[in-house]
């Protein structure tokens, strides 16, 4: 795993490196990471297409607010798990508008740095496991879920987008296609013609959804409340929902 510390107080980052000094030891397991004290310097890093698993982000230094410094780094880093780090609970529901997965409060305990810890280190083996073979026009292809950003029906045909826009022509028809990913709980079928990856909307309008690459998908006035619903339960609490059909 590795992990990006960004905060401003050098003797946190010091306690913070001991505990993760710690937490590698006891459970056995690599964590590689790499302090800041300001986060343009982190955002420089992901320019250069330095990837990191976790950024543990202060949330409030000195002229820097640690959702904005957030939203900077999801320009460069879609799926990058952000734990914020702060003194209190007031960013918690501001925290979620940039997809942070959680927030330790400080003084950081080490039990809790630790549960934390291990959740995103599950989650990460899981993602690595998510991923189904796709038979297309070009042949068959392993499809890994974070990548797949929505899919389409254009002309009769279903098309696969991916996060790096990279495009699939499958031979199975929309039904069959989300009857197979229903199980993986982060798509959604806010449309009859569109079948979405929650993790990559930007943001949900009465009238649209509008995903990570500026591509609007229609919303049905009559479905808008139930997928407000869906959207939010699955962010807030991270519970797999149910796909709206037809």
């Amino acid at each position: 795993m590795r992990i990006a510390v960004c905060d401003d107080n050098i003797d946190f980052l010091q306690r913070l490196s001991t505990l993760l000094n710690m937490y590698s030891e006891e459970n056995h397991c690599i964590v590689e990471y790499k302090t800041f004290t300001n986060p343009l310097e982190l955002v420089m890093q992901m320019e250069k297409g330095i990837h990191y698993d976790v950024i543990l982000l202060d949330i409030c230094m000195p002229g820097m607010n640690g959702i904005q410094c957030a939203k900077d780094f999801r320009m460069y880093d879609n799926l990058v798990k952000i734990v914020f780090l702060t003194s209190s609970t007031e960013y918690a529901v501001e925290s979620y508008s940039v997809k942070a997965h959680n927030y330790l409060l400080k003084p950081i305990q080490k039990d809790n740095l630790f549960s934390v810890l291990r959740q995103l280190k599950k989650e990460e083996d899981i993602t690595e496991k998510k991923f189904f073979i796709l038979k297309s026009k070009t042949g068959i292809t392993k499809i890994f879920l974070e990548k797949l950003e929505y899919c389409e029906v254009i002309n009769r045909k279903l098309v696969l987008h991916l996060s790096n826009n990279e495009e699939y022509e499958s031979i199975l028809r929309m039904n069959e296609l989300e009857e197979k990913l229903q199980d993986f709980g982060m798509f959604l079928r806010p449309h009859r013609s569109f079948l979405i990856n929650m993790d990559y909307i930007q943001f949900l309008t009465t009238h649209s959804i509008v995903m990570e690459s500026g591509v609007k998908i229609p919303v049905p006035r009559e479905k808008y409340a139930q997928i407000k619903q869906i959207y939010m339960e699955y962010i807030f609490q991270g519970k797999n929902s149910i796909v709206i059909g037809n």
